[in-house]
């Protein structure tokens, strides 16, 4: 990791941007910073973890902190608008803590989704999603756990369930959008194709009563903009079809566009039985979306 920054020191002067979309092939707010600085005020070169340390923690641009040590760097910021964090992991690292990096090393969609192994003594699902609206590193997504059930029962449990008061609206959605046949990928569809918010929050009014009721609803509101490329979203205008939605036995996971400068909600649902043979995935899923920013959070500096 040292010595990728002293290469940086180099090669980047000329044009930090440049070199850092060669090297890392997408824009990494604020990173350009550090070398810009290197160049404008003749850094000297860090020679140790110690110097990287001090010359990141002087002229990097970052809204919240930046963590240096021995394996890794781990920067908390923000482009003025979203949360954002990124990192630099030794590989020695992810061999040490899969239940932490799995997730957030993971370069390809969709998950993984056989489950041949048995779940835990205990049926449970587990439904993780990124939240939208004023969001910090803190409330930016939403861990659910429904226990006695498992994937797949869960469109059938929600149509004969009672929303309360805890429910995220996107579970009242969900539940709405289940029709008769209890088909779950066709109810993430829907949602998919959602048109109805305030603001930058979901509209679920009248989604909360009888559940065949709130069907109806729900279908009315598809009417509305059946047909169209582009219906209404949190930001504006949002394209359902470049949504993805996998459904698998024990495992649905789905990302929702909602704006082109602003990305996507992200959301998985998985049961026991995919967790028990993905553990660790399902250890650092639920990790990065429970409110912490580095998932390297509590290790022992001399273990990193």
């Amino acid at each position: 990791m040292l010595d990728w920054f002293r290469r940086g020191w180099n090669e980047a002067a000329a044009d930090p941007d440049a070199w850092l979309q060669h090297e890392l092939g997408v824009d990494v707010y604020g990173l350009d910073s550090i070398f810009s600085a290197a160049a404008e005020h003749d850094l000297p070169s860090p020679t140790s973890t110690n110097q990287l340390r001090e010359l990141l923690e002087q002229h990097l641009y970052v809204e919240g902190e930046v963590l240096v040590d021995d394996l890794s760097v781990r920067a908390s910021t923000d482009d003025d608008e979203v949360p954002l964090a990124y990192f630099f992991l030794d590989r020695r690292l992810l061999a040490a803590y899969p239940d932490r990096l799995a997730y957030a090393t993971h370069e390809d969609w969709p998950l993984p989704a056989e489950a041949p192994g048995p779940g835990d003594a205990e049926p449970a699902t587990t439904v993780v999603l990124s939240l939208l609206g004023d969001v910090d590193w803190d409330t930016q997504a939403a861990v659910v756990r429904l226990p006695g059930i498992r994937l797949p029962d869960l469109a059938r449990h929600l149509r004969a369930a009672e929303v309360s008061e805890e429910w995220l609206d996107e579970l009242t959605l969900l539940r709405a959008a289940v029709g008769p046949d209890d088909d779950l990928e066709q109810a993430l569809r829907m949602m998919n194709r959602w048109a109805a918010w305030n603001h930058q929050y979901l509209d679920v009014a009248g989604l909360d009563g009888d559940q065949v009721e709130a069907h109806r609803i729900a279908r009315s509101v598809m009417a509305d903009v059946a047909g169209l490329d582009e219906v209404p979203g949190p930001l504006g205008t949002r394209r359902p079809s470049l949504g993805r939605i996998v459904v698998a036995e024990h495992l649905a996971q789905a990302v929702f566009h909602l704006h082109d400068q602003y990305g996507y909600q992200q959301l998985f649902v998985f049961d026991d039985v995919w967790a028990g043979s993905h553990r660790d995935l399902a250890s650092s899923l639920l990790r990065w979306f429970n409110g912490t920013w580095d998932p390297l959070q509590g290790v022992p500096d001399s273990l990193t």
